[in-house]
């Protein structure tokens, strides 16, 4: 095929295309989520509030102080900070042969511990529950600790590094925690369970944990729902140029064989034509063609070496002789005088 470079291209965008498309929809759907949700504070208002739709407000807003209920943690590095949310990442740090044959850095996570103690945010003596808060899709925390250790590689490791494609340049520990005392936003599903306010995961859009306003994370999704409808744009464009390419020249490939077959035609018309104004007018009944009975008989079947078809006939007849009905092998011109 004459457009393999073309629908290379094609499939390349179209996977960029729907990706782009995919978080284009998201940052669409996070932003309409933002812009309908209500913030509410936390107050002796809010069980009402919550009363009146059912004690649930599907996606809603609230800020407040981190609050710890019981003991909170102790940093593993930093044991005078505490707090309500604990990361610690091992990351290695590694310099990588690409397939272009070119080093680069790359950092790879080794390995990853989580830890939470339950907490509220809170606004004077009314709290609202955080239920499962490191699921959230944007977590704010403080980076309490962070070492970063280089390797000590001798001259074995770095000929093995060299052959094997992977150097190791080091170990980074990083330790972050959601601080207790900290202001934050909470958006997620509200709901009232009794006496106990929490806030949860919603199915309407992502929960987040953030030291952002609520018009400041709508003007950030904002921002990224125009930056992909741009990408989207951009790439829809190119496809359908990549598009109307690949259907230009599979027209032009259509084209050019319609008119190789035209051209067929009209020469094996003319070439009829001429070979019966050559044929011999005038001939009896045995040496007509056994099929067609028209034509005078021109060709004889090999190996059998019966003359009995014409031409025309024989271009449709490969197989079988129609006198003995045995295997044609080949066929030859015969003139008969």
């Amino acid at each position: 095929m004459d457009f393999v470079q073309e629908a290379v291209f094609l499939g390349v965008d179209v996977l960029i295309l729907g990706l782009c498309f995919k978080e284009y929809y998201h940052c669409k759907k996070i932003s309409s989520a933002l812009k309908d949700a209500p913030q509410l504070a936390i107050d002796e208002t809010l069980p009402e509030r919550l009363k009146r739709t059912d004690n649930k407000i599907k996606y809603g807003v609230i800020r407040g102080t981190v609050t710890p209920i019981g003991t909170p943690l102790k940093c593993v590095m930093s044991p005078s900070v505490t707090g309500v949310l604990q990361i610690m990442k091992l990351n290695e740090h590694r310099v990588a042969r690409g397939f272009a044959g070119f080093w680069a850095e790359q950092r790879k996570l080794i390995h990853i511990s989580c830890n939470e103690v339950p907490f509220k945010l809170t606004n004077g003596k009314l709290g609202v529950e955080i239920v499962d808060g490191l699921s959230a899709e944007i977590l704010d925390m403080d980076t309490v600790y962070d070492n970063y250790e280089p390797s000590s590689l001798s001259f074995f490791d770095h000929i093995f590094g060299f052959f094997s494609g992977v150097r190791q340049k080091g170990m980074q520990t990083t330790e972050e925690v959601l601080r207790d005392g900290s202001f934050i936003t909470a958006v997620g599903e509200i709901e009232l369970d009794g006496n106990t306010l929490r806030l949860q995961p919603s199915s309407v859009a992502p929960m987040f944990l953030t030291t952002a306003t609520r018009n400041t994370l709508l003007k950030k999704f904002e921002e990224a729902k125009s930056s992909m409808l741009f990408k989207v744009i951009v790439c829809g464009t190119i496809s359908a140029v990549l598009v109307g390419l690949i259907t230009r020249k599979i027209y032009k490939r259509k084209k050019m064989e319609w008119e190789e077959q035209r051209l067929r035609e009209k020469l094996e018309k003319s070439r009829v034509q001429r070979r019966a104004l050559a044929r011999q007018q005038v001939f009896n009944d045995e040496q007509r063609c056994v099929v067609c009975v028209d034509n005078p008989k021109e060709v004889i079947c090999l190996p059998c070496g019966h003359v009995c078809l014409c031409e025309n006939c024989a271009e449709k007849i490969r197989l079988n002789c129609p006198v003995c009905r045995s295997k044609i092998e080949s066929k030859a011109a015969a003139f008969i005088t």
